[in-house]
C-alpha cells in the first residue's frame, strides 16, 4: 500500500503529523466588503475560534493586508502559501465561477520580505515561489528554492513543482521521477491538483509513480496536493501516496454524508441549522461542522493504516476500495 503516515520535527519545537488536512484561505474567489476588508479575512476570524492543529493562508495575502498580521499563533503549525494561486489566472478544481484574472504584480522579493517578516516564535511552513509568468527547469525550481529557504532555517520548506515551460498545463511526471533524488533539502514536495492530470485516475497514477520513484530514491518526505480538501478526492490521494492536502472547498460547500454539497443546501437539510436560519448562520456553522468532518477523515486516514481495512471509510467503503484497485491496474508496481 502506498497510503502511509509521516513525523516531521519542525526546528521550533512542533511535530507535524500525517496525513493532516489543511483548511485553506485565500482572497480569490472571495469578495471585499465596502470598507475595502477582504471578505476572507472575515471569514479566517469566524473560523479561527475552532481551528486547531492547522491552516494555510497565502503570502500574497499578509503582504496586501487582506488577511490580517498575526502576532501570536491561531494554528499549531501555519503554512504560507507562495503567492501564486492568487496572481494567477489559474482556478483549482472546487471553484464553481471562474473570473477572469489579472496577473498583478508579485515578485520573489516581495514574497521574501514576506517571510522575513513572519514572526520567529511562530512556526510555520514556507513554500517555494511561483508566478505565472515563471517557468523554469525542474532543477531549475529546485536550486532557487534552496537559495529562498536558506534564510529561514527556522522554519520547515516545500518545494512546490510546476510545469517548466509555458506550453505544459502539468507536471511532467517524468522529469520528476528522474530528479526526486534532489528533493533531499526539503521536508515537503507539493504539487497542485489541477497540474497532475485530466482525471482523477491519471492524477492518482501520478501521484502513485511520483511516491514510488521517491521512495526507491529513499526520499522519504511527505507529498502535499494543493487544491484537494473534499471527502473523496483526499482519500482518493491519500490512498496514492500523498498525506497532505489543503483547499478552498470546506469554505465554499458543506460536507455531507461523504459529499461536497452547495452550502445552503447543506443548511437546509442539516439537523443543526435548517431553513429557518440566516444566511451568515448557514456559512458560520457550515465552517464549523466542515471543521469537524476534516478531523473526522484524519481519523477514518489513521484507522486505515492499522490494518488496511477499507471499511474504516465510513461512507462507501467499496467505492474507495474499487477505486484504488482501478490504480493498481494502472499501475502494475502497486
Amino acid at each position: 500500500m502506498l497510503a502511509r503516515k509521516s513525523e516531521i520535527n519542525h526546528p521550533l519545537g512542533i511535530k507535524l503529523e500525517t496525513p493532516i488536512l489543511v483548511p485553506s484561505f485565500s482572497s480569490k474567489g472571495f469578495g471585499f466588503g465596502k470598507s475595502g476588508e477582504s471578505e476572507v479575512n472575515e471569514i479566517c476570524s469566524v473560523a479561527s475560534e475552532y481551528l486547531t492543529e492547522t491552516m494555510l493562508i497565502s503570502a500574497f495575502d499578509i503582504a496586501c493586508g487582506h488577511i490580517s498580521k498575526f502576532e501570536s499563533a491561531i494554528t499549531e503549525l501555519t503554512f504560507v502559501d507562495s503567492g501564486g494561486y492568487e496572481v494567477s489566472d489559474f482556478h483549482d478544481l472546487s471553484a464553481v465561477y471562474k473570473y477572469p484574472q489579472k496577473i498583478q504584480d508579485w515578485s520573489i522579493e516581495k514574497l521574501t520580505e514576506t517571510y522575513s517578516s513572519w514572526p520567529e516564535h511562530i512556526p510555520a511552513v514556507f513554500v517555494s515561489y511561483d508566478h505565472p509568468n515563471l517557468r523554469k527547469s525542474l532543477q531549475e525550481q529546485i536550486d532557487s528554492a534552496k537559495k529562498l529557504f536558506s534564510d529561514y532555517p527556522n522554519q520547515l520548506h516545500t518545494l512546490l513543482v510546476k510545469p517548466e515551460t509555458d506550453k505544459q498545463n502539468y507536471v511532467q511526471v517524468q522529469n520528476v521521477i528522474g530528479t526526486c533524488e534532489n528533493f533531499g533539502d526539503f521536508q515537503i514536495v507539493g504539487f497542485t491538483e489541477k497540474e497532475l492530470g485530466n482525471s482523477i485516475l491519471k492524477r492518482m497514477s501520478n501521484i502513485a509513480e511520483i511516491r514510488i520513484a521517491m521512495d526507491d530514491k529513499n526520499m522519504n518526505i511527505p507529498i502535499h496536493i494543493y487544491g484537494s480538501l473534499d471527502p473523496i478526492t483526499s482519500i482518493l490521494y491519500f490512498l496514492s501516496g500523498a498525506e497532505i492536502f489543503d483547499g478552498l472547498t470546506w469554505l465554499r460547500y458543506g460536507y455531507t454524508n461523504g459529499y461536497a454539497c452547495y452550502w445552503n443546501n447543506y443548511g437546509a437539510k442539516a439537523e443543526t441549522i435548517g431553513i429557518h436560519r440566516l444566511d451568515d448562520f448557514i456559512k458560520a456553522k457550515t465552517i464549523q461542522e466542515n471543521l469537524s468532518t476534516l478531523i473526522e477523515l484524519t481519523t477514518q486516514m489513521k484507522k486505515f493504516l492499522l490494518e488496511f481495512d477499507f471499511n474504516k471509510f465510513i461512507h462507501d467503503p467499496s467505492f474507495f476500495e474499487n477505486c484504488y484497485d482501478l490504480l493498481r491496474t494502472k499501475n502494475g508496481r502497486i
